[in-house]
């Protein structure tokens, strides 16, 4: 481990340049894949699933375990310890569900029946959509109706540790965000079509920390995006230590936020459309897209500040700091719903429609385009040289990681699935609207189909 330096001891480009190479050298030049996948997406939602190679393609009789889910939902699954965690809901009876599988053998080790309203939603949206997001401390989870958005803490062996009503959560389509954790905070976005906030609540006690109000212009589902350079301060500091959190939303486009205080370190309005996938790391820049269902959509990516200050959120003369758009991809390139992925200098974007376009991180150029055909509300992850993603009819499509468009193999998991896979030890899981399943990865490049 490095010892807590200062980060003033570092510029804190150079230290978001290490992030940034921590991040993809997990799916380039790991041994292995990642221990634990604690949230939607993985560590840093940076969607990397590591070095080990999965099969193409399989068959029914090839999954390591397969089992049921209580109702239905697109809670995507995550894995901590050699558990995995997903939230689904049974509408008819009004009743949501966490459940905790074992990653081993699929066993059910407990579940947690949590009674309340089911609200009318967008068709293509569930009363579980939220992912689960655990730590070291326990496993969080967000629902919400027109009257209230509750936020659930369980310890991993499931008893209850508390839950915080946080107010209504008015929306035409329903809810669907997930939380993210830093350090002793879970980060909430509260974008709705009412008053919005984003919140930070103590993990162990939900005790509210701190409060961001936020202007509203359409609801906004996007995961908010910690990024924790190597070189940070002690633990006992007043502020990040150079850690930031980047919230997206129409009304306010990009936002750098202090995890520790929810003060506004940089912002940048650049939306002119609502957001549903979120931010992620490419480089040195930060991108995310927006759109609407018509498929007019835009992607953006923005150069974060060389030394943000977690002192100050304006240049000096009293104005927001602004950090420079780099790019900007139009709506025949930009997703609108899945979040992109970075693999080294390779962004990849998974089209709605099912058309995947390759471009490079740092300046945007296309540098090739597919279509896989399809229709896709899931994100891709980057796992042993393959791109992988999953439809909503329930088709997993791979692709190739690398300079030409190359589509390696499709396999269906029977029915619908609007979740992202996780990647955990030597097991790659997925999730369809009622059933988990684990994949085995295969150690000998000679057993995968070319």
């Amino acid at each position: 481990m490095l010892p807590p330096f200062c980060r003033r001891c570092l510029p804190w480009g150079i230290a978001l340049s290490a992030l940034v190479f921590t991040v993809s050298s997990a799916a380039e030049n790991g041994v292995t894949g990642p221990t634990d996948w604690p949230r939607w997406r993985g560590e840093a939602g940076a969607g990397a699933g590591g070095s080990q190679r999965f099969p193409h393609q399989w068959t029914d009789r090839d999954w390591a375990w397969t089992v049921p889910l209580p109702g239905q939902g697109h809670a995507s699954p995550v894995v901590w310890r050699q558990q995995i965690y997903t939230a689904s809901a049974d509408e008819s009876a009004a009743k949501r569900f966490v459940s905790c599988h074992a990653t081993a053998d699929g066993r059910l080790l407990w579940q947690r029946e949590i009674p309340g309203t089911i609200d009318p939603h967008h068709v293509q949206n569930s009363s579980a959509s939220g992912s689960v997001t655990v730590d070291e401390a326990g496993l969080y989870w967000l629902w919400a109706t027109q009257e209230q958005l509750r936020a659930e803490a369980f310890s991993h062996d499931g008893e209850p540790l508390w839950h915080v009503d946080l107010g209504p959560y008015p929306s035409q389509h329903g809810f669907g965000a997930s939380a993210t954790v830093w350090r002793d905070r879970l980060i909430i976005p509260i974008e709705h079509d009412g008053p919005s906030a984003v919140v930070a609540l103590d993990t162990k006690t939900g005790r509210e920390l701190w409060r961001l109000p936020r202007e509203t212009a359409k609801t906004a589902y996007s995961t908010p995006l910690v990024i924790e350079p190597l070189v940070i301060e002690p633990l006992g500091s007043t502020h990040g230590g150079g850690a930031i959190v980047v919230l997206a939303s129409m009304a306010h486009g990009l936002t750098g936020v202090d995890p520790a205080t929810g003060r506004v370190l940089w912002e940048r309005k650049c939306f002119p459309k609502r957001t549903v996938s979120s931010p992620v790391m490419a480089g040195s820049n930060v991108v995310c897209s927006c759109g609407e269902g018509g498929g007019d959509n835009t992607l953006v990516a923005v150069r974060l500040p060389t030394e943000p200050s977690a002192d100050r959120a304006d240049d000096g003369a009293g104005r927001t700091v602004e950090p420079e758009i780099v790019y900007q991809l139009d709506r025949s390139i930009a997703p609108y719903v899945p979040t992109p992925v970075c693999s080294g200098e390779r962004l990849y974007l998974w089209g709605d429609r099912g058309v995947v376009t390759c471009v490079n991180a740092a300046d945007g150029t296309v540098l090739w385009r597919g279509r896989v055909g399809g229709v896709f509300s899931a994100s891709p992850i980057v796992v042993g040289g393959t791109v992988i993603n999953v439809s909503a009819d329930g088709e997993v499509v791979v692709i190739a990681d690398g300079e030409a468009f190359e589509v390696l193999g499709r396999t269906s998991l029977g029915e619908p699935c609007r979740a992202t896979p996780a990647v955990a030890g030597s097991r790659m899981f997925f999730r369809s609207v009622g059933r988990l399943f684990a994949l085995d990865a295969t150690n000998a490049d000679a057993s995968l189909p070319r």
